[in-house]
């Protein structure tokens, strides 16, 4: 089984990867059904899939494992795409398994292309193609047992409750904007993983007052009418090249 919750499509193409080398059912984890009951069989590995969000899990994450239950899970395998360096991310997660009495995961990070561009840029095409072609062989390893599970550092896992710190207070939506290019297209309302975007008047509105940063809105805009503020003025969208 393959847990997996994707914004740009990073994380959606390991998990399609995972599922050609161990077929199973594949849930996102965005769209599953309220207080499911997953039954594993007999020894079935489960896999999750996510990206690095501040050095942890995002809270549609941590909210998936506190409203399903699992059955039969005696080994977890996890893989979290990163921007660059996944910090305490392996800590969190096998944070939240053990808050809600499940096995603690084999976590490997797996660098690919950031798109979180409220701070920071998406790299020139170029030098996605390279991440991606170095992600893509390092995947290959991790699913042949060729790369050793990432273990985070003591002081790295202090310094992550100060970084995860700044996602849990600062997931506003307020800063959110809709430019003149917007064509009422609703894609942005109908693909938002929290339901945090309806259309009034035909324009995206954000009616909770945070989300879950996953910033899949501004990158899937066909015209790219959405930012946050001045900080995505001008930055390149991105989504995995399928």
């Amino acid at each position: 089984m393959i847990l997996y919750y994707s914004s740009t499509g990073n994380s959606y193409h390991v998990a399609r990867e995972i599922n050609r080398h161990y077929p199973g059912k594949m849930i996102d984890m965005a769209k599953a059904e309220e207080k499911e009951r997953y039954v594993l069989a007999d020894g079935e590995t489960l896999f999750i899939v996510t990206y690095n969000c501040f050095w942890g899990v995002s809270k549609l994450v941590e909210d998936f494992f506190k409203l399903h239950q699992f059955s039969n899970v005696n080994k977890i395998v996890a893989v979290i795409t990163c921007g660059g360096y996944l910090g305490s991310g392996d800590f969190f997660l096998n944070r939240v398994l053990r808050a809600n009495n499940l096995p603690q995961a084999e976590v490997y990070d797996l660098v690919m292309v950031t798109n979180y561009v409220i701070l920071h840029k998406v790299p020139e095409p170029d030098v996605q193609k390279q991440l991606l072609y170095t992600a893509e062989n390092r995947l290959q390893q991790i699913l042949s047992g060729q790369v050793k599970p990432y273990s985070s550092s003591r002081l790295t896992r202090m310094l992550g409750w100060i970084v995860h710190a700044i996602y849990s207070r600062f997931r506003y939506t307020k800063p959110f904007t809709v430019s003149e290019a917007c064509i009422s297209c609703g894609k942005c309302a109908r693909n938002c993983p929290v339901q945090a975007i309806e259309l009034f008047q035909g324009r995206p509105f954000w009616k909770k007052n945070t989300c879950d940063h996953c910033l899949k809105c501004l990158h899937n805009c066909p015209t790219a009418a959405i930012n946050y503020g001045r900080s995505t003025l001008g930055k390149k969208t991105y989504r995995y090249p399928e």
